[in-house]
């Protein structure tokens, strides 16, 4: 017979304790889940591709540079027959057709019309490329002996408005049911710089043109240049457009470098001087708002701009019902 000996009371009692404690403890902690399977075994699952309802994408070699370059595409969900539909023309695909191409309703409402969207980007997801190519097209030829802040290519905008202007929209109005009165350009940064291009040089181009964050100082502000020929048009009324001007209110970036004055990045004191002057020429053939949202970078400014630039684009007529 093998004896065991009994324990001490106060050591029982202790041990007893102890486990009603550990039971305690290890009730409060979390049951163990075994990771979720979606319905079935991970390893049967395939990735797809994230699509945008009622989006197409076509890739096309440009006429006019023999570039390679991606439109994205988007409408209404139910394109009525006989109507004509705002459209809003989107700088930088890649970044900004998405928020756009999301957020026009499907049908009217919360003050914003339906409205076609169309994206210009390039047919890559490589930063570096895309960074290169939209940094040469969005830009200005460089005036003779300026200074530049970026050490890459520019000066491509005049072809690339040419390709817009002579391929793009003719394909779009050709395809699809544009309301050519109410016609919209967004670009933000070069975007912005490419949009006042147009502006000046080919004002008939849009009816609405929202300049965001425009890199104005580029190249020695060449984009000033054709500023007075446009004024004498607005002053004897040939034309009529919108014009929205927004910046960061962190985004002024002067005393950057001393040798660059000419290029300084005064992206909030050039764009308030030019929408004061714009401004002043002829309020009833040119409309323009200025904008500034403060607290906000270059960078983080984006989508509060495309935001507001929606607004602005697609506010209903007074024909239609939001």
């Amino acid at each position: 017979m093998q004896i065991t000996p009994l324990l001490p009371r106060w050591i029982a009692n202790a041990l007893a304790a102890f486990l009603v404690v550990a039971d305690a403890a290890a009730a409060a902690q979390p049951a163990q889940s075994p990771a979720p399977t979606l319905g079935q075994p991970s390893d049967t699952l395939s990735a797809a591709a994230v699509t945008i309802p009622r989006a197409q994408q076509f890739d096309f070699t440009s006429r006019t540079n023999a570039q390679k370059y991606r439109l994205m595409i988007s409408t209404p969900a139910s394109l009525e027959p006989g109507k004509r539909y705002p459209i809003l023309y989107v700088l930088d695909a890649y970044w900004y057709f998405v928020p756009a191409a999301l957020t026009v309703p499907a049908s009217d409402a919360d003050h914003l019309s339906s409205a076609i969207v169309v994206g210009i980007g390039y047919p890559t997801d490589e930063m570096d490329e895309l960074l290169r190519r939209r940094t040469f097209d969005l830009t200005p030829p460089r005036v003779a002996g300026a200074e530049t802040l970026v050490d890459v290519s520019t000066g491509g905008v005049d072809t690339f408005i040419r390709m817009l202007r002579e391929e793009i929209k003719p394909f779009v109005q050709s395809r699809y049911p544009i309301d050519e009165k109410r016609q919209a350009i967004f670009g933000m940064s070069n975007g912005g710089l490419a949009a006042l291009r147009i502006l000046f040089r080919h004002p008939e181009t849009f009816q609405t043109y929202i300049a965001g964050s425009p890199a104005i100082f580029q190249n020695n502000r060449a984009v000033l240049a054709d500023e007075e020929a446009f004024s004498r048009k607005v002053r004897s009324g040939t034309v009529s457009l919108k014009l929205l001007i927004t910046s960061a209110g962190n985004e002024q970036y002067r005393g950057s470098d001393p040798k660059l004055l000419a290029d300084e990045p005064r992206f909030v004191d050039d764009a308030s001087e030019l929408a004061t002057r714009l401004s002043s020429l002829n309020p009833e053939r040119l409309k323009v708002v200025r904008t500034i949202f403060p607290e906000e970078s270059h960078k983080s400014v984006s989508l509060a701009t495309l935001s507001r630039a929606l607004y602005y684009a697609l506010q209903p007529t007074k024909t239609e019902t939001p």
